[in-house]
C-alpha cells in the first residue's frame, strides 16, 4: 500500500498531455480570433443572407472537404507503394491534423507539418523512409500536377499562349518523371555523378528504386492528385454560384492559380491576407462588383482554409483518444 501511495504521490508530471491542449487551445483561439473580422467584412460588402443560395454553399463546403481527403487518399496510396498499410482513417486524421498545423502555425507551419506527418507515421510503425517517402511524395506528385494542369488551364482560358503554357507543362511534366527515372536507377545515377560522390548517390538511388511504383500506380496518384486539385476548384465555383453572379471562367481559373501560389509562399499560414486580396482583385478586375466579389472571397477562404483548419484542430485534438483495431500511441 505505501508503495502505491508513493508511486501515485510520485507520478510523472504530464507535461506532453499539458502541451498538447495548449497547441490546440492557441490554434482554435487565434481561427475564432480570426471569424469576427470575417464576418464584419461580410457585413460591410452589404449582401444579405436571405440573398445566398445555401444548397451551393454546401456544395462547396463538402467540395473543400473532399479535396483534402482526396489528397488524404494520395499520402495513403503512396504508403502502400511503401509497403506500409495503414487504416484509411488513421490517415485522414494525421492528413486533417497536418493541414491545421500547416495553415495555421506562423513562421514554422510548412516544415512543422511535414515533420508532425511523418512522426505520426513513425509512431503508428511505419520505417522512417517510407514515412517520408509519403508526406514528401504527395506535396511534390500535387504541385507538379498543379502547374501543369494549371498550364493547361491558361491556355484553354486564352490567359496564355498555347505555345508557351504547352511547353511549359510538357518540360515540368516529363523533367519531373526524367528526374525521377534518374534517381530510381542506380547504374545511370552512379554514372552521372562525380566520383566522390558515387557511393552517395549509390545509397539515395537503392533507397528511391526500393519505392518505385509501377507505371499503371503512377497514373493513379496522378489522377488522385488531379482530382484533389478539381474538387478544390469546384469549391470556388460553387461559392460563385452561392452568390449568383457570373464570373468568367479566364477570372475563376487566375484567382484560384493566385490563391494556391499565395498558400505556396508561406508568407502567412496558409496565404493569409495574399490570397484574399489575390482573389479579390481578380473578381474586380473581371468586373465584378465589390459587394459578391468579397463575399465569394469570404465563402471560400472560411470554407477551404478557416473551416477545413478548425476541422483539423478538432482533429488532432480528439485523435489520442480514439481506439482503432490495435491501440495507437498518442499524439
Amino acid at each position: 500500500m505505501a508503495a502505491i501511495g508513493w508511486a501515485e504521490e510520485h507520478k510523472p508530471f504530464p507535461w506532453r498531455a499539458i502541451l498538447h491542449w495548449a497547441v490546440v487551445g492557441a490554434a482554435l483561439g487565434w481561427v475564432v480570433w480570426r471569424i469576427p473580422d470575417m464576418v464584419s467584412q461580410f457585413t460591410a460588402t452589404g449582401l444579405h443572407l436571405d440573398t445566398v443560395h445555401w444548397g451551393w454553399l454546401l456544395v462547396a463546403a463538402l467540395s473543400g472537404a473532399g479535396a483534402l481527403a482526396v489528397y488524404g487518399e494520395l499520402h495513403r496510396q503512396l504508403l502502400v507503394v511503401g509497403g506500409a498499410e495503414l487504416p484509411a482513417g488513421t490517415v485522414q486524421g494525421i492528413n486533417f491534423a497536418q493541414n491545421a498545423v500547416s495553415t495555421t502555425v506562423p513562421v514554422v507551419g510548412g516544415a512543422g507539418s511535414l515533420g508532425y506527418g511523418i512522426t505520426q507515421l513513425r509512431k503508428r510503425g511505419v520505417a522512417g523512409p517510407v514515412a517520408a517517402w509519403s508526406v514528401l511524395m504527395a506535396g511534390l506528385v500535387a504541385t507538379v500536377t498543379l502547374i501543369v494542369i494549371g498550364a493547361l488551364a491558361l491556355a484553354v482560358t486564352g490567359q496564355l499562349p498555347a505555345l508557351v503554357a504547352v511547353p511549359i507543362a510538357l518540360v515540368i511534366g516529363f523533367g519531373t518523371f526524367g528526374a525521377w527515372q534518374l534517381l530510381s536507377h542506380p547504374a545511370l545515377l552512379r554514372r552521372l555523378a562525380p566520383g566522390r560522390w558515387a557511393a552517395k548517390a549509390d545509397a539515395l538511388s537503392d533507397n528511391v528504386a526500393s519505392l518505385r511504383p509501377s507505371g499503371r500506380r503512377w497514373l493513379a496518384l496522378v489522377g488522385v492528385a488531379v482530382l484533389s486539385w478539381v474538387l478544390d476548384f469546384v469549391t470556388l465555383v460553387a461559392s460563385v454560384l452561392s452568390v449568383d453572379v457570373e464570373v468568367p471562367w479566364a477570372a475563376l481559373v487566375v484567382g484560384f492559380l493566385v490563391v494556391q501560389g499565395s498558400i505556396a509562399l508561406q508568407i502567412l499560414p496558409g496565404g493569409a491576407g495574399l490570397a484574399e486580396t489575390g482573389l479579390l482583385g481578380v473578381l474586380l478586375g473581371a468586373g465584378i462588383a465589390a459587394a459578391p466579389a468579397g463575399v465569394i472571397v469570404l465563402f471560400y477562404r472560411a470554407i477551404t482554409w478557416l473551416g477545413l483548419a478548425v476541422a483539423g484542430w478538432v482533429v488532432y485534438a480528439v485523435m489520442p483518444r480514439l481506439r482503432t483495431a490495435r491501440l495507437e500511441p498518442a499524439f
